[in-house]
């Protein structure tokens, strides 16, 4: 007798979106969440693709009225927004916050829902969180043209207590450029290929790249928001 897949789902307790509800009633401006999904995340161990819907949905449940609009494309029925947007369906479950500039691949649960929320509030209400210093210097990035697009990629899993700090850090970087350094968060365990490419032993490491490399690992645990600067700012003139 065949066995159907488990299938994951979100558990989350009143006390729990008491929590949520009071961070998200922080927000200001409304915020887009793109939600790309499809049959294929059933072609894995467990399908990760119906525990990141819930969440999204979970954020937008208890969010002030009209302060978070989710947009679902799901493979099977619109591969053109696929295209559109750039993304890989092989990498699915995969979210896009500040059209793009900010992108998981993998499920933000476990660890990552905390800081998951936080970027959906500081992105409401631009509150970023970053030193001055490095707010102004980013935005002086993002009017640069000679300068190049840098990605921070923050691989992380679940369970990794750290991760969520890295994670936001890189996120709050992607804001403040305008997308000239953009936050891409990988979820290692569902992306063993990524993390294998990069030999994340682990995590959360971050790698720094360009759209010309693959790029390298430049930190092994949460980098000094100075530091990634720095980091940034070296890639950003190669």
């Amino acid at each position: 007798m065949s066995m159907e897949p488990e299938v994951p789902h979100i558990e989350v307790d009143d006390e729990t979106k008491d929590v949520i509800r009071e961070m998200l009633s922080q927000m200001e401006a409304p915020v887009t969440i793109r939600l790309f999904t499809s049959q294929r995340c059933g072609d894995r161990e467990t399908n990760w693709c119906v525990p990141t819907e819930e969440l999204v949905d979970l954020v937008s449940d208890l969010a002030p009225p009209s302060k978070v609009h989710v947009e679902k494309y799901r493979w099977e029925q619109d591969p053109d927004a696929f295209g559109k947007f750039g993304v890989d369906v092989a990498r699915v479950p995969v979210i896009m916050v500040v059209s793009g500039h900010i992108t998981y691949y993998g499920a933000p649960l476990g660890e990552e829902v905390r800081a998951f929320i936080e970027t959906v509030v500081r992105v409401s209400n631009g509150r970023t969180g970053l030193r001055a210093k490095t707010r102004d210097v980013l935005k002086q990035l993002s009017s640069n043209s000679d300068a190049k697009n840098v990605v921070i990629m923050t691989m992380v899993t679940p369970s990794c207590p750290y991760c969520p700090y890295a994670v936001l850090m890189a996120n709050m970087f992607a804001y403040e450029s305008q997308g000239k350094v953009r936050s891409l968060v990988v979820e290692a365990m569902e992306n063993p290929d990524i993390a294998d490419m990069y030999g994340v032993t682990g995590v959360p490491t971050v790698i720094l790249k360009t759209d010309d490399d693959m790029g390298n690992v430049e930190f092994i645990g949460v980098p000094p928001e100075s530091d990634l600067l720095n980091r940034v700012l070296e890639y950003s003139s190669r």
